[in-house]
């Protein structure tokens, strides 16, 4: 296993920015810290026993994970959400005490910090102004849910990529953030289609002069184009 990238200092600084600890102080942080053990997981590390979070709960301090419904029937997968530095895993399970069918990947190297789930849930009950943080959370990962949902019963392909590549631009420098160096499969999965089908809508977009892309960055030539991809009224 790799060494741990962050100090206490930078593990209190990384705490900091995360918006439901604003109210926090220092103090407060360190000894949530303390509470905690840092752990670095590879790229492609996979938690697949969905008991592992009714015992702890996760801070993502760096890198990227995906947490995923599988069908093991099937062998489709399903992306539920993309988490980066500053989310964290489980809330379902931390507020409702019951196991969460969602398996987690690290798409990068990750770092994150483990909190056993009830020295968490005693540390929020000294800090009970973080419930609504948390709760506001929830509510904003049900809102994508519901977009999502909304958007795989009504929409085509071409609306959906469309609206995952503004979604995720930097518009200043004209390129994809975020999602920029994820595999055509992982790319399909977050909009919910076959691999073959999202790379036959990247050459219909590439003709058409809307994007570039070369060794996995995609580059947005011709943003009004795009746009004009999405109906007016979803814009």
């Amino acid at each position: 296993m790799a060494t741990a990238e962050f100090t206490d200092e930078g593990r209190l600084e990384a705490l900091q920015d995360i918006p439901i600890f604003q109210d926090i102080s220092n103090d407060d942080l360190l000894e949530l810290i303390g509470h905690s053990s840092p752990q670095t997981w590879p790229k492609k590390t996979c938690i697949l026993d969905t008991k592992t979070t009714l015992y702890k709960f996760y801070i993502v301090l760096k890198g990227r994970i995906k947490a995923y419904s599988f069908d093991h029937d099937s062998g489709r997968q399903a992306i539920i959400h993309l988490m980066y530095p500053g989310d964290f895993f489980d809330v379902c399970t931390l507020m409702r005490g019951v196991e969460h069918k969602l398996y987690y990947e690290t798409i990068d190297d990750a770092e994150v910090l483990c909190i056993p789930i009830m020295k968490m849930r005693n540390w929020i009950a000294r800090h009970p102004s973080i419930i609504n943080h948390l709760l506001n959370d929830i509510i904003c990962k049900m809102e994508k849910l519901e977009a999502n949902v909304a958007d795989l019963s009504l929409e085509d392909t071409e609306t959906r990529f469309a609206k995952l590549l503004i979604n995720n631009m930097n518009a200043r420098k004209n390129c994809v953030e975020k999602i920029n160096d994820l595999s055509h499969d992982e790319l399909a999965r977050l909009i919910g289609t076959s691999r073959a089908v999202l790379n036959r809508q990247i050459q219909v977009f590439k003709a058409e002069g809307i994007l570039r892309i070369s060794r996995k960055n995609i580059e947005i030539l011709d943003y009004p184009s795009l746009l004009a991809k999405i109906p007016t009224d979803l814009s």
